[in-house]
């Protein structure tokens, strides 16, 4: 791997683990966007500390819920509470993404990949209610950490390596006719003057 291959991996990494330091305020963002939806509907709503069990060994991970205080809400509601939670946390995410300078490709990257998480979130919440109350299809498996969490992980992977290496520069075109590559002695343009002298009057 040469120099820029190894800036640009370098580059990848911090933008991942950027990414990953991130999340937890995407999450903490979207759950409280949850709290503001319930709210106004008018349902009293909590924020929950949650516990699953990760993987074949039971790894524990935690993570938060916002969810009605007393009963369940009405379909609608749920709805409506599922698939704009997510998508209004993403939105000032979005919006400093997009104040961020272009050559702050490790923010930028960051930033997006965070994004797109909340909106697949948003895509897994709502679609969960539809398949099991209009469909009437079990739709367990949206609930399952691998999924949730694979997918986050999937996610801010291939956001961030795409940002990186495609921003990565080219080479740089030689649009003068006789412009040096490596090895070559300078050659002027046909009727020019070599570097350094004036042309003949």
């Amino acid at each position: 791997m040469g120099g820029a291959g190894m800036a640009a991996f370098l580059s990848f990494l911090r933008a991942f683990l950027l990414a990953v330091v991130l999340f937890p305020v995407g999450l903490a963002m979207h759950e409280v966007m949850h709290l503001a939806v319930y709210s106004a509907f008018g349902v009293r709503a909590v924020l929950l500390v949650t516990s699953w069990k990760l993987g074949l060994v039971g790894t524990p991970i935690f993570g938060l819920h916002a969810a009605p205080a007393v009963g369940d809400p009405p379909l609608r509601v749920l709805v409506v509470n599922n698939g704009l939670g997510p998508a209004l946390a993403a939105v000032p995410l979005l919006v400093l993404w997009a104040s961020v300078g272009r050559r702050a490709r490790v923010a930028r990257a960051a930033l997006l990949a965070n994004v797109l998480v909340l909106i697949f979130f948003s895509c897994i919440e709502l679609a969960y209610p539809l398949l099991e109350e209009v469909a009437h299809v079990d739709a367990d498996v949206l609930l399952l950490p691998e999924l949730n969490y694979g997918g986050v992980l999937l996610i801010m992977l291939a956001t961030t390596s795409a940002a990186i290496w495609r921003g990565r520069p080219g080479r740089r075109l030689r649009l003068m006719s006789g412009s040096p590559g490596p090895g070559r002695p300078f050659q002027p343009p046909a009727g020019g003057s070599p570097p350094g002298r004036l042309p003949a009057r």
